[in-house]
């Protein structure tokens, strides 16, 4: 029961707490090759150029037209007539269509620009979680390396004992068994911190060694909701699809536009009482009627529905994530109690077994093996404490400053 209070304690102690920032936004960038993050500004800058198109695309164009027609049905010889032409056929009305095309570019916008964001903060992510498996692979090697001690110092006994005739070579078979499959563990570590590296050097151009790991706390849960990248990007998509059934809806009612045109003619044979230059212009009122549109309206709003579920999901989707976070971390919580209690012990009992070599009745590799399973003990909550911050890691990955 003790126990149990102190991890509610501990529970709210970190609930209290955000996630500490690792940096500013730019100093993140710094665990990214510059190619890398290159990539990500270059595809924010174009989603900007493309918005600010669309967000104009209501506007019509200027169109330039010059025509020169050469005939020879005059008796004289060829007559040339030349026509240089300006005009614009602007809709100023579409009943709504115009506002609700603007306000979906810009919705439009901000869902890809999060989206954008949040690719960032992955990779960003990723390049940090390489560097704490980097750690992790480093502390358990260490760990290997003390536990071969303890194997050596382990068959040397069994050696002794075996010469001596107490035991039989099965003992000393099963210890050297064990210290080359700890050999062997140990090989696949160094190999596990190859491949790492490897991984890391894909993702950017630093050296692991001079980057400095963050240290991460607990954020809240309405906190981790209000600052989800995710979450964000699917409000802005309920958006978009919400002005793009406007949209839809407004282009099947009346649109009232505006057209002007100006003529400038040159020719061989110009007609009498004719201008050279003249204007033309006017306005229309169109609306079309087609047997498509309430289906065509109806998908529009069908589509806005759709994305207003997956906004319902993806909000079920985060408070998911962040269970399964916590609950993970409160198993990784026992295990360093656990590793700290042993690590406790092996201190006690290293304390007592140093008396007892002092007084003759151990030897220097007892001390040494107690000496050595304390300081993997001591590994093992290090180690426990990194799988904790990449835990933390998965919720600060979709997050925004």
């Amino acid at each position: 029961m003790k126990g149990s209070n102190v991890l509610k304690k501990l529970w709210l102690n970190f609930s209290l707490l955000l996630t500490l920032p690792l940096a500013a936004e730019s100093e993140l960038e710094n665990y990214l090759s510059r190619e890398k993050n290159l990539i990500f500004d270059y595809q924010q800058e174009a989603n900007r150029l493309q918005s600010a198109v669309l967000r104009k695309s209501w506007i019509s164009p200027i169109m330039l037209n010059y025509s020169e027609t050469t005939n020879t049905i005059s008796p004289s010889g060829h007559e040339t007539d030349r026509v240089f032409n300006v005009g614009i056929d602007q809709p100023i009305f579409k009943s709504g269509g115009i506002y609700y095309a603007v306000k979906f570019a810009n919705a439009k916008e901000g869902a890809t620009r999060t989206e954008i964001r949040l690719q960032r903060r992955q990779l960003i992510t990723q390049a940090i979680e390489t560097l704490f498996q980097l750690k992790k692979n480093r502390l358990q090697q260490q760990q290997m390396r003390l536990k071969i001690r303890n194997d050596n110092i382990d068959i040397r006994r069994k050696k002794e004992q075996y010469d001596a005739g107490v035991i039989d070579s099965s003992f000393l078979n099963e210890a050297i068994l064990q210290r080359n499959r700890d050999r062997t563990s140990l090989l696949a570590l160094q190999l596990t911190e190859k491949n790492l590296r490897n991984a890391f050097s894909l993702l950017s151009d630093k050296r692991p060694e001079g980057l400095r790991l963050p240290r991460l706390t607990l954020i809240t849960p309405r906190e981790y909701r209000r600052r989800n990248l995710e979450l964000e990007a699917q409000r802005l998509h309920v958006a978009q699809s919400e002005y793009d059934s406007k949209v839809t809806w407004a282009k099947y009612l009346p649109t009232f536009s505006l057209n002007a045109n100006y003529y400038a003619t040159d020719s061989d044979r110009p007609i009498p009482g004719q201008k050279d230059d003249y204007y033309r212009y006017g306005f229309r009122i169109s609306m079309p009627l087609s047997i498509n549109a309430p289906q065509d309206i109806e998908a529009g709003r069908v589509r806005y529905l759709q994305q207003a579920v997956q906004l319902q999901d993806a909000r079920r989707k985060v408070a998911s994530e962040y269970r399964l976070v916590l609950d993970t971390l409160a198993i990784i919580d026992k295990k360093i109690a656990l590793a700290r209690s042993d690590q406790k012990l092996y201190r006690s009992l290293l304390q007592s077994t140093k008396e007892q070599a002092a007084a003759g009745q151990k030897t220097r590799f007892d001390v040494e093996t107690m000496r050595n399973s304390m300081n993997m003990a001591k590994l093992d909550a290090q180690i426990y404490g990194v799988e904790r911050q990449i835990q933390l890691l998965k919720l600060y990955g979709k997050i925004h400053e």
